[in-house]
C-alpha cells in the first residue's frame, strides 16, 4: 500500500491528529517494543493485534488513521516511519516487533521479515507449530531496510509480521485462534528477552 506522505513531517501538515488520525501508546516504554505502524482504519486489526500481544508486560505503540473514508493516504512506507513519539521509544527498545496487514482476504497466512533472522526463524517454527501458515517473504515485504521501523531498536534489526486480512479477521473475531497466536509469540519473546523487564516513564 503505497499512502501520500513520505514521513510524518509532511503528513502532520495536512492532516489533523484527533481528527484524521490519532496516537496511542502504552504508560511506559520498555525493552520489548510491539508498534502498529498502520493501526487504526489503514490496516484494520493490526493495532489490536499489537495490544494483544504487548499486553501490560511489554510497551506498544500505534499510529491509526480514523477518518471516515479512505485511510489509504495516511500510510507512511515502513522504513519513512519517523513520528516522534516511536523514535523515542525505539532509544529504549531492544526487540522490536512490528504488525502490518497484508490485503489478502481469502488465504489466512502471514509473512516474517525484519533483520533479525535467529528470531523470525524461531517465530516461524513456532507458529508453524501452532497450526498457522507462514510464507516465505516476498519482495517489498522482507523488511530488509536498516532504515525500516522494525530494525531502529537498539540491535538494529527486530521483527516485521505481515498478516492476510483473512487472519487478522480470525484473530479477531475467534478467541481460540487469538489466544494461540498470541500466546505463541508472547512465550517467545517471554523466553528469549526474560532479562529485558526494565519500563521507562513515556514522554510525549
Amino acid at each position: 500500500m503505497r499512502g501520500s506522505y513520505s514521513n510524518f513531517q509532511e503528513l502532520q501538515l495536512n492532516e489533523q491528529e484527533g481528527q484524521d488520525y490519532q496516537i496511542k501508546v502504552s504508560r511506559n516504554w520498555h525493552k520489548v517494543l510491539i508498534i502498529a505502524p498502520h493501526g487504526g482504519k489503514i490496516e484494520y486489526y493490526t493495532s489490536q493485534i499489537a495490544k494483544c500481544i504487548a499486553e501490560e508486560d511489554f510497551a506498544w505503540y500505534s499510529f491509526e488513521g480514523i477518518i471516515n473514508g479512505d485511510n489509504r493516504r495516511l500510510h507512511i512506507t515502513s522504513h519513512n516511519f519517523d513520528e516522534p513519539t516511536v523514535l523515542q521509544a525505539l532509544q529504549k527498545a531492544y526487540t522490536v516487533v512490528t504488525i502490518h496487514g497484508l490485503k489478502n482476504s481469502i488465504d489466512e497466512f502471514l509473512m516474517i521479515g525484519g533483520l533479525d533472522a535467529t528470531f523470525g526463524n524461531e517465530l516461524r517454527v513456532a507458529l508453524q507449530y501452532h497450526g498457522f501458515m507462514v510464507k516465505e517473504s516476498e519482495q517489498g515485504y522482507r523488511g530488509e531496510r536498516v532504515t525500516n521501523i522494525c530494525n531502529r531498536g537498539c540491535t538494529g534489526k527486530g521483527i516485521q509480521l505481515e498478516i492476510s486480512f483473512a487472519l487478522r479477521k480470525k484473530i479477531f473475531q475467534d478467541l481460540e485462534c487469538r489466544t494461540r497466536f498470541i500466546d505463541t509469540i508472547r512465550s517467545l519473546i517471554k523466553t528469549r528477552y526474560s532479562h529485558s523487564n526494565t519500563a521507562y516513564h513515556l514522554q510525549k
